[in-house]
């Protein structure tokens, strides 16, 4: 190795920082073992400059580098560097450098070469300038060698590639396009990119896929490439965590996270609805791997999508039309369409019958959500639910069976490569058009479940929230009760057949569906929008969460050993932690953690009385069989309750051993009318 050709390989090492024109003639003269005074004196420069610039010079390199480098070590590092990076004195890169000659082909270097193979029109393209300047950016000034387009599909990553690298093929050599939309092998691919950039002179390719890897970046370290793979989401596989590859593709992994590590000249575009983890590990906003998540078109371009498809509008109601969509240009193109065919050009008619998912929408979501894990698609549903941004906590809390935190905070990560969730200082969320088509879903789901007793989603989600505010579970009622009541209707045509069927879920989740879930809140959701009269209907045994039950005449229902949760009375239970009915449901009582026990009317909710003997959380209280009497237990751990068949209950002073008192009943008390009243 000599001078100059240690200065190429530098200029392949350092991409984005080039030596001054002072620091290649230091290299230079120190490479002919020149000391800094001697050239000083060559240079006409003052020897403390020198030695400044030699030693900003050997900074600059060991930071590069990797390893430490000084004047005296310079050579032996730069000597090893080449051979690791296989640039100069391998016979491989001999292999390359005879088919990049002027000898074989002398129009390569002279000429730019482009394969576009069926890249699409882009000549009416929309907005996008500040996306275009910062990749035009990445690509040329920085030099980055891997940068991955990551939007929803329809966001216009496509077209938004081709704009890009049309812009600038002028700074490459050679220029080839491929989508993976027919998910070809990594085999084949390399063989088409490596047989067009040696312009078909490698002939004798190497027989495995790392060595034909190897080979493309031994081109794109010679030559200066730019590659665009378009469609990269075509070669995940479904239902697993964002960026999983599907069986037989595994391989692509490994070109990924060469072209992202290995240091040359080139830059790999991709294009993808995920992003791959590989790209997630080597990214970074100052390193030579980086992502543009790609949100929607501003208005303007916006607008302009719509006047091209020929339909106008007012400034309102184009803006309310763009939102809704959030400037997906795929999407408003579809939209305009329907709107000019179905509602005569009419934006406020369209915006009015309140729907914005149908037809080709709706099978461009379809694609996306059928991809994901089960988890995911949990998250997206209770998203939709939720109707708000909602933290990672809120979704724990939702979610059953129960999952950890880092689960969850993983699956939002996987649904954010995905381009699926929006995130803002609220917390996580949806744009319109996907929480529409989750709703839409679930509807659908909860209705076929309910017309052919088989729970599912019925159980795993509530349809509506009693604790949400009230804005929020007004929309709840308005977007998924009254829909399901309405399909409901539809189908059996008088509510009284209605209600039999809710009926009948009633049973199956106290007999077959008994795991704990929102089955029986949304049951008694459904018959309250329904308008039911609920005297003597038994909820006994269920597991009731999230049921909204104010203004609610609960005369002679049934409650017995349910199990209540996050559901909501006409008063306020404050800090409740136990609600029980009485064996004739005539009364509730409540304990919460402010050590009181209350009693209510069942049929007016009104308050009756209340008990203060507690000096701390009171878990749970019971009636006694003839109602007469209740007993509590709590946290004080100085009281202990007996009962007996001699119809007597016992209280003692655990820490003395004595009797408090003796309290008669009519009844007799066996063990387990007591286990859960001992403190």
């Amino acid at each position: 190795m000599d001078a100059e050709e240690a200065l190429r390989l530098l200029d392949k090492l350092l991409q984005q920082q080039r030596l001054t024109d002072v620091q290649e003639l230091i290299l230079r003269l120190t490479w002919q073992k020149l000391t800094y005074a001697e050239i000083a004196e060559r240079t006409n420069y003052e020897p403390d400059y020198i030695k400044f610039l030699g030693f900003q010079l050997w900074q600059l390199l060991s930071t590069a580098l990797g390893e430490k480098v000084t004047k005296s070590n310079f050579k032996s590092v730069l000597r090893r560097k080449a051979e690791e990076f296989k640039i100069v004195d391998d016979s491989t890169s001999h292999q390359v450098k005879q088919a990049i000659s002027p000898e074989n082909h002398p129009q390569a270097i002279a000429r730019k070469y482009q394969d576009w193979q069926k890249a699409i029109d882009v000549s009416g393209f929309y907005g996008r300038t500040p996306e275009i300047a910062t990749l035009q950016r990445w690509i040329v000034e920085d030099r980055c060698r891997l940068v991955t387009l990551v939007g929803i599909g329809g966001i216009g990553k496509t077209a938004l590639s081709v704009k890009v690298a049309q812009s600038v093929q002028d700074c490459f050599e050679f220029t080839i396009w491929r989508s993976l939309r027919d998910a070809p092998s990594l085999n084949a691919l390399l063989t088409v990119l490596i047989k067009f950039i040696s312009q078909q002179q490698e002939v004798h390719l190497p027989d495995t896929v790392g060595g034909r890897i190897s080979r493309l970046i031994e081109y794109l370290q010679a030559l200066r490439c730019l590659l665009i793979l378009d469609n990269f989401e075509t070669i995940f596989s479904s239902n697993q965590r964002a960026g999983s590859y599907r069986p037989g593709y595994e391989e692509y992994s490994e070109l990924v996270q060469q072209i992202g590590e290995v240091p040359h000249q080139s830059c790999l575009l991709l294009t993808s609805r995920e992003k791959p983890a590989e790209v997630a590990a080597l990214e970074g906003e100052t390193l030579p791997v980086r992502t543009l998540q790609l949100g929607g078109l501003h208005t303007p371009a916006g607008q302009e999508i719509l006047l091209s498809k020929g339909l106008s509008g007012s400034v309102d109601e184009t803006e309310k039309l763009i939102e809704s969509y959030r400037g997906n240009p795929l999407a408003l193109k579809i939209a305009a369409t329907s709107i000019l065919d179905l509602f005569d050009g009419s934006i406020a008619d369209f915006l009015q019958q309140g729907t914005i998912v149908f037809n080709g929408i709706r099978n461009l979501l379809a694609r996306q959500i059928q991809r994901l894990a089960p988890l995911e698609a949990q998250i997206m549903y209770w998203l939709a639910i939720n109707r708000e941004p909602v933290s990672a906590a809120q979704l724990q809390a939702d979610i059953v069976p129960a999952v950890s935190r880092s689960q969850i905070v993983e699956t939002l990560e996987s649904l954010s490569w995905r381009s699926l969730i929006e995130k803002n200082t609220a917390g996580f969320t949806q744009q319109p058009v996907v929480m529409e088509y989750m709703i839409d879903q679930l509807i659908k789901q909860v209705c076929t479940e309910i017309t052919t007793g088989t729970i599912q989603f019925f159980n795993r989600y509530a349809l509506m929230k009693a604790t949400a505010k009230d804005y929020i579970r007004d929309s709840q009622i308005r977007v998924i009760v009254a829909p399901i009541l309405a399909n409901l209707h539809a189908q059996f045509q008088a509510s009284a057949a209605i209600e039999q069927q809710l009926q009948r879920m009633i049973a199956l989740l106290r007999t077959e569906f008994t795991t704990p879930g929102y089955g029986g809140g949304n049951t008694i959701n459904l018959l309250r929008q329904l308008q039911v009269d609920f005297s003597d209907y038994d909820f006994s045994g269920l597991t009731i969460w999230q049921a909204y039950l104010v203004g609610v005449n609960l005369h002679r229902v049934n409650f017995a050993n349910a199990h209540f949760a996050q559901s909501t009375f006409t008063a306020a239970l404050v800090n409740t932690l136990w609600v029980e009915f009485s064996h004739n449901a005539k009364l509730i009582v409540t304990s919460n953690a402010n050590g009181s026990v209350r009693v209510w009317n069942a049929a007016d909710d009104q308050h009756l009385r209340s008990y203060e003997g507690h000096i701390g959380w009171v878990w749970m209280v019971t009636f006694s069989p003839d109602g007469t009497m209740l007993a509590s237990c709590g946290d004080d751990g100085k009281t202990l309750a007996s009962g007996s068949h001699n119809e007597t209950i016992r209280l003692w002073d655990v820490t003395k051993v004595t009797c408090l008192c003796t309290i008669r009943s009519p009844y007799p008390y066996e063990a387990t009318n007591i286990t859960n009243i001992q403190s």
